[in-house]
């Protein structure tokens, strides 16, 4: 059994333990409530922009783009999306699981990653990400979002790639986020329904609205904002899903730390009892010997005086 003194250190290291596990925590809380934040922030813009799309598509009869009805070909790129590091549960596993399913049978003409730990696993692989863009996943920003996207764009029309699909965990509450492999290009504007808050759809404008210069003109405009507005939105999602994993396992160690800081002082108080009582228990079988050790010394006096 082990003694006090290795009882207190492990309560010790414990207790340290639970300190760095519960900042780790609050540090994810904080983190999850400015993604929100984020998020709120891109959707008004991003659906606005879809619906114009849409109207334009509906009431004007411009329902060729590009970026839209795609072209025949089967070279791909891919977006993974997984986080800095660790200590998130299954977040970084979950999503890179997806993604390799989904690239499984296609042409891969380009791989981008976003994280250390997506380019860290295909490195691994054998597989070299033509591009890493790992400071999205650390702290999404709009501008680096705007960067990617001109770099994705630019080898599509370019004819690099013939599609473009982007996987990422979407955030729909904290305890619920999935990964999702979406294909960004060419677009099909039905994928992006399940989106839209309260699961409404698209919603078209019933007036006719006269467009300037003209509705292609505002395509052209429209369709690059929409495709950085869902990058940015993805990597946003991500960063959210992340930190409330991570934040979920955070409290989780920490309730575990408790419990174990519990189970240690009840073993500490139960081994320092057993040590008093045995203590107190040698204390009296000493004093027991000792009187009686006396007693027979008088005794053998009184026989003596008696002789």
């Amino acid at each position: 059994m082990p003694g006090m003194s290795d009882i207190r250190f492990h309560i010790k290291s414990v207790k340290q333990t639970r300190q760095i596990t519960n900042a780790m925590r609050l540090v994810s809380a904080a983190r999850m409530r400015r993604a929100l934040a984020g998020i709120q922030r891109n959707r008004a813009y991003f659906f606005r922009a879809l619906d114009v799309i849409t109207d334009i598509r509906a009431h004007t009869g411009e329902t060729e783009h590009p970026y839209i009805h795609g072209r025949e070909g089967r070279k791909a790129a891919y977006i993974v999306v997984a986080g800095e590091r660790g200590l998130s549960g299954s977040y970084n596993r979950d999503a890179i699981a997806l993604a390799e399913r989904g690239m499984a049978g296609r042409q891969i003409a380009r791989l981008f990653t976003v994280g250390a730990v997506a380019t860290f696993h295909f490195q691994r692989a054998g597989f070299e990400p033509d591009a890493r863009f790992e400071r999205l996943a650390e702290r999404p920003r709009l501008e680096e979002a705007r960067r990617f996207a001109a770099i994705l764009t630019d080898l599509y029309d370019g004819g690099e790639i013939d599609e473009l699909h982007i996987v990422y965990t979407h955030f729909f509450s904290t305890v619920s986020h999935s990964p999702r492999d979406h294909r960004l290009l060419p677009i099909e504007l039905g994928d992006f329904d399940f989106k839209r808050p309260g699961g409404v759809g698209v919603r078209p404008v019933e007036t006719d609205i006269l467009y300037d210069p003209s509705p292609r003109k505002v395509l052209d405009a429209l369709i690059p904002q929409l495709i950085v507005g869902f990058l940015y939105g993805a990597m946003v999602h991500a960063y959210a899903s992340e930190n409330c994993t991570r934040m979920t396992a955070m409290e989780n160690a920490t309730r575990s730390a408790d419990e174990m800081i519990e189970k240690l002082t009840l073993k500490y108080n139960s081994v320092r009892q057993l040590s008093i009582t045995n203590e107190l228990a040698d204390i009296i079988g000493a004093a027991n010997a000792a009187n009686a050790a006396a007693a027979a010394e008088q005794a053998v006096k009184a026989e003596e005086y008696q002789a």
